[in-house]
């Protein structure tokens, strides 16, 4: 008789980006039961087309964790370069913004090749078996991802919405951060960052909000002020219980290296880290930026408690 394997729990970070899915990622990733892969959905390009690095500070393609799981996947010899190309183009059909509109116009999102389906859920599947975790976290962003990750065989999705001061978003994307390769991070001007974090958030609170048995509404501002607490939040979610947190005190984590394979600058960090609420935003975002973002992100920035004045 076929024993049926048990089903691999996402929790996939949504929302807007620059928002701090990677620092929550990394934390997750500490929790016994959790492997973080980081922005799995850019795999194929910034991880492998432009030769990016793992968490753990080396290649992708060489690190050792990663190597496995992509043999597991595509055999000995892992992707080549002609189906590395082609699975990027399929991930960027999940991230494009008019596909984003055409899931509220129709409801639906336009169907994705079975191919990449198939291909992504066993990368899933083969991630979790490599690393000996039942949950993986996804930071992959883009709704549209998201929607798929809900179609996947063998896929139990659960949704976490990260969500950020816009004008903290705003000055983020503004400012320039040391990186190299795939590990660039650019700018974007603020009207731009106020769209899609509109965008990102509706469609993230549209898609899963009245599911409240899968999803779970973060502010980054009150992780950073109560980590123990959404952390468990988090771990409650994917059906963890009592999580062993990776914290020293109320405020300082340790930070074991992780294998993620796209995401901020950030995810290369390890050992004891400080958690704080970067205000700088506060004294140095323009007042003609930021007014123009306070106006853009009305009333939404409301909702989320995010008053002009502060």
């Amino acid at each position: 008789m076929r024993v049926t394997p048990d089903p691999v729990i996402v929790l996939h970070i949504a929302g807007a980006g620059r928002s701090g899915s990677t620092l929550f990622g990394s934390l997750l990733g500490q929790l016994g039961d959790c492997f973080d892969v980081g922005e799995l959905g850019y795999l194929w390009d910034r991880g492998l087309r432009q030769d990016g690095r793992c968490g753990c500070g080396v290649q992708v393609r060489t690190c050792p964790v990663w190597r496995r799981i992509l043999q597991e996947v595509f055999g000995p010899d892992g992707p080549g370069e002609e189906e590395v190309e082609r699975l990027a183009r399929f991930h960027r059909a999940t991230s494009r913004g008019r596909d984003v509109a055409s899931l509220w116009l129709r409801g639906r999102l336009q169907e994705e090749p079975s191919e990449y389906r198939a291909i992504l859920a066993r990368l899933i599947r083969a991630a979790a078996s490599v690393s000996g975790r039942r949950v993986v976290v996804d930071s992959t962003k883009p709704v549209a991802y998201g929607r798929l990750l809900d179609d996947l065989p063998g896929v139990q999705l659960r949704v976490i919405h990260l969500v950020r001061d816009p004008r903290a978003v705003a000055w983020s994307w503004l400012r320039r951060k040391a990186g190299t390769g795939a590990d660039t991070m650019r700018t974007r001007p603020v009207l731009t960052t106020a769209a899609m974090w509109n965008l990102g958030n509706l469609a993230a609170m549209g898609s899963w909000a009245g599911e409240p048995g899968r999803y779970l509404l973060v502010r980054y501002e009150d992780l950073i002020q109560d980590p123990a607490h959404w952390l468990r939040a988090a771990a409650g979610l994917a059906g963890i219980t009592d999580p062993d947190l990776p914290l020293i005190g109320e405020s300082t984590v340790k930070m074991s290296p992780t294998h993620t394979v796209a995401g901020n600058v950030g995810r290369h960090h390890s050992g004891e880290i400080e958690l704080r609420l970067d205000t700088e935003w506060s004294r140095a975002l323009p007042p003609g930026k930021r007014v123009l973002v306070e106006c853009a992100t009305y009333p939404l920035r409301d909702r989320y408690g995010y008053g002009r004045t502060r």
